[in-house]
């Protein structure tokens, strides 16, 4: 009785083992776990393009756009393998609610949720291998993809795929091109990319030296891919860029996007750009009172921008020339006496002006450091 006792008990903690160990159906290598895809490829996946194993087919309503930043393309061939890091912390890493981190377009959602419902809907084992990944319930995967919000990829982003393969989830570790149409949720972070329908999760390290699958499009950086991590509080509104008119939209959490409105610019991206060179001024004459002029020159306020504003050069008198400084080891003639005697008694009764009496300063009507350029969008 005893051994039947204790045979039952090491049976269920194995069973109870295994199944937490995900050994007991969908675990291994489903690519559902945290280490999705982290002994395989990195897969480099263009903005139109469905991929390997699609969910569904593509419910993306937008055209691949490149990214605004300009980047130099890899010198490698087409097919040939760009050098990657396995490790994520050589990645730039950006807060989901960083604005202009997504694009899209005015009142036009980058992604047909109904759609992509629909899809994935049809078929009960896409759907409980959907919501396996996506942490929901399969009969809450319709909620679940309304309360996503439809953008676009600013920049190369890492992330976690999964295709379906044999009635399962295949996580694989990818790089979605700038461009990629994505529905992010309401941490910023990217969770279904809507040209195959694939649930994303965060990028896991990878193992060893990875292998790079796929052709690197004109313009991938390896050192320019970014990660998105969760914003620390829940996003409401998100700030983003249209793609077609570079301005700058406000657009509410969800799949509705008839409530995007115009924004101004932010406060940061509205500053000055850098002043343009100025070609270099003519050598200055020194005068007999030892300051240096130059009767073209303009006022010390007249400066292009705020940055240009530093502090004036140190100009010290110099003798005249038809009498000797005095000698390094003698104090000068006139000298009072140690820095407590100067007073009243060491200035000449008649001072003599400097030549010219002074600098006439420009007419401050001429200075101004308004009218400079601004472009929030240049490349």
């Amino acid at each position: 009785m005893r051994t039947s006792t204790g045979t039952s008990a090491t049976a269920c903690a194995l069973f109870v083992t295994l199944l937490l160990s995900g050994c007991g159906g969908d675990g291994g290598g489903d690519g559902e776990g945290d280490a999705a895809g982290a002994d395989g490829a990195l897969f480099l996946q263009p903005a139109a393009a469905q991929g390997p194993n699609p969910f569904t087919d593509s419910t993306a309503t937008t055209t691949a756009t490149p990214s605004p930043i300009p980047r130099t393309p890899e010198t490698a061939g087409p097919g040939d393998a760009a050098p990657v890091s396995a490790d994520l912390s050589g990645l730039r890493s950006l807060s989901g609610g960083t604005p202009g981190l997504y694009g899209g377009i005015e009142r036009t959602g980058s992604c047909d949720v109904a759609r992509q419902i629909g899809h994935l809907t049809r078929d009960r084992a896409r759907t409980r291998a959907f919501a396996r990944v996506a942490g929901v319930s399969p009969a809450s995967v319709p909620d679940h993809l309304r309360n996503l919000t439809p953008v676009v990829l600013r920049a190369d982003t890492r992330v976690t795929n999964h295709g379906f393969r044999a009635g399962r989830a295949a996580g694989h570790q990818a790089v979605l091109q700038a461009g990629t149409a994505v529905l992010v949720d309401d941490r910023g972070v990217p969770r279904v990319r809507c040209a195959c329908g694939n649930p994303l999760r965060p990028p896991v390290a990878l193992r060893g030296t990875p292998a790079v699958k796929g052709t690197p499009w004109p313009g991938y950086r390896p050192g320019q891919v970014v990660v998105v991590t969760p914003a620390p509080q829940t996003i409401t509104d998100f700030t983003i860029v249209d793609v077609t008119t570079r301005t700058w939209i406000e657009r509410r959490t969800g799949h509705d996007v008839r409530r995007d409105r115009a924004l101004p610019p932010p406060v940061w991206a509205t500053n000055s750009p850098a002043p343009t060179p100025q070609p270099e001024p003519p050598p200055l004459a020194p005068r007999e009172s030892g300051v240096f002029a130059d009767p073209d020159s303009a006022s010390p306020r007249d400066v292009s921008s705020p940055g240009d504003i530093s502090p004036p050069d140190t100009v010290t008198d110099a003798p005249p020339p038809d009498e000797p400084g005095p000698l390094p080891d003698e104090p000068p003639p006139d000298d009072p006496g140690g820095l407590d005697e100067v007073g009243p008694v060491a200035v000449p009764d008649n001072p003599d002006l400097p030549d010219g009496a002074g600098l006439i300063p420009d007419d401050p009507a001429d200075d101004s450091i308004l009218g400079s350029p601004t472009d929030v969008f240049g490349n």
